[in-house]
């Protein structure tokens, strides 16, 4: 039996490159390139939107898509407690789930504290006043507990202390904990905090490959997660059932969510086959616009003092600190008001639903973003109550140019999921392969196959998932294996491919 030629990492790099190694073939683009985004339809946010988008993408310098996702999230979390569009019957909150992907440095995290300055404003409110209704709470707990140990020893018999009880009256209602946002949670926090909490949340990250990456999204919580969240933007009640809790159902909250995330990490939600095939992310809406990096210059001014940003801290404080409509007993379950179509935004509306239809179908130009393009037109009248909302609080109709505001920006989504899918950025191998060779590049020149599933990127943490992916390199030209052995770390491994750099 012949023994294999063992070489180190360097030495069969080096051999490939000046010993009779085959050249390197013509290397073959794992996807296509990501042609230009649609423009985004400024326009369609109206003033206070629009106004503030403005100066964001001025001052701030992300790209106009990535500061318009910022301030509608940041609005849908003001409007969803107060209204639902309905239609024939038919209930739809005004949740938006949104989901911006730009480079790290593509000042995300710098649009997103703007965006939700007053609700940071606005919670550090709710916090100081918590404090104070705390403790007021905790006497007045105090002193019920004690009134029903005394209203308990003045009877005898079950009938009189239950009577007495009764007198004593209901225990103290405990304050609504002050969060309004939350970045990285379990499903089960944040259906516990919807419990305690107030009835209307924020699911905000900036760093969404932490939430993505994290307990709530790993394999074994995965589907329980993506399908709680749907059923929320879906406004359904929520069922708890817990060990040592008993059993619980939670009607009238809301949860705007808002996740923004870099490249490198989209392949892990974009190409997820349970985010698809659950329905979680045709519920999402995606934008991933060119990143204006390199073209940041500093501007010397306060964003928050442009009147046009002024304007729209104002109305959304507004909306924050306007009563939430509750159920009467219940401060925790919300009671929106109904907005109802006017006449010709509902033949609008209509029309729009009808031609999503048309073309989603197996000839369709939707097609390729079926489940995207069914849910188009309750995307529409989402944004369109919205606006309708941001218009006037005690808006009781969504007018024509609201529904035509919202089936624009519905468009916009629309023909940004078509360009990612045409480009194969939702293809999950491609995507985790791209993201593989990125990492490959920092680990060069050799790489042996355990430390590719032991430490790459997220999705490529076992043996089989790790063999296909560097198999898929290989195809493409951007491997290459190392004829026999080779040492890679002190370690000799039979498995290793040389990085093309």
């Amino acid at each position: 039996m012949t023994t294999p030629v063992t070489y180190s990492a360097r030495e069969a790099w080096e051999q490939s490159r000046t010993t009779g190694g085959e050249p390197w073939p013509e290397p073959q683009p794992l996807h296509r390139e990501l042609p230009p985004p649609p423009a985004f339809p400024l326009d369609a946010l109206g003033n206070t939107l629009g106004g503030a988008c403005e100066v964001l993408t001025r001052v701030v310098q992300p790209p106009l898509a990535t500061a318009a996702q910022a301030v509608l999230a940041a609005a849908s979390l003001a409007v969803q407690p107060h209204a639902n569009v309905v239609i024939d019957g038919r209930t739809v909150p005004l949740s938006l789930y949104l989901v911006s992907i730009l480079e790290s440095g593509g000042r995300k995290s710098a649009v997103d504290r703007a965006a939700l300055a007053p609700h940071s404003e606005y919670e550090r409110g709710l916090a100081a006043r918590y404090r104070q209704e705390r403790v007021t709470y905790d006497a007045s707990l105090l002193a019920w507990q004690k009134a029903r140990e005394e209203a308990a020893k003045k009877v005898k018999g079950s009938d009189g202390k239950r009577q007495a009880l009764l007198e004593v009256g209901r225990r103290p209602e405990e304050p609504l904990q002050p969060q309004l946002t939350t970045d990285e949670p379990t499903y089960e926090g944040l259906v516990k905090l919807l419990a305690i909490g107030r009835p209307s949340l924020g699911l905000f990250s900036d760093e969404g490959g932490r939430f993505l990456g994290g307990y709530a999204m790993n394999p074994e919580n995965r589907l329980k997660t993506l399908a709680g969240l749907s059923g929320l933007w879906d406004g359904q009640p929520i069922t708890r059932t817990r060990a040592g809790e008993g059993s619980a159902v939670l009607y009238g909250r809301r949860v705007a969510l808002h996740i923004m995330i870099q490249p490198v990490v989209a392949p892990s939600l974009l190409a997820d086959p349970l985010a698809l095939g659950q329905g979680f992310l045709s519920r999402c809406l995606i934008s991933w616009p060119t990143s204006t990096m390199g073209q940041q210059r500093y501007a010397a001014e306060n964003p928050a003092e442009d009147p046009r940003f002024v304007a729209y801290h104002r109305c959304l404080q507004g909306l924050l600190q306007y009563t939430l409509p509750t159920a009467e007993g219940d401060p925790r379950e919300l009671r929106p008001r109904p907005l109802s179509l006017a006449p010709d935004a509902k033949d609008t509306w209509v029309r729009f639903h009808d031609w999503a239809q048309r073309h989603l179908g197996a000839n369709g130009e939707l097609h390729p973003i079926a489940p995207l393009a069914a849910k188009a037109a309750e995307h529409a009248l989402r944004l369109a109550g919205l606006l309708a909302v941001l218009d006037d609080l005690s808006a009781t109709l969504v007018h024509l140019h609201h529904l035509e505001a919202g089936i624009a920006l519905a468009r916009y989504y629309l023909e940004e999921g078509l360009r990612l899918h045409g480009a194969g950025a939702t293809n999950r191998d491609l995507l985790e392969a791209s993201a593989l060779y990125q990492w490959l590049k920092t680990r060069g020149p050799c790489v042996a196959l355990p430390d590719v599933y032991q430490y790459g990127p997220v999705g490529v943490r076992d043996k089989a998932s790790a063999l296909r992916l560097m198999g898929l390199l290989e195809h493409h030209g951007w491997v290459r294996r190392v004829k026999g052995c080779a040492e890679v770390n002190g370690v000799r491994r039979r498995d290793v491919w040389e990085v093309r750099l």
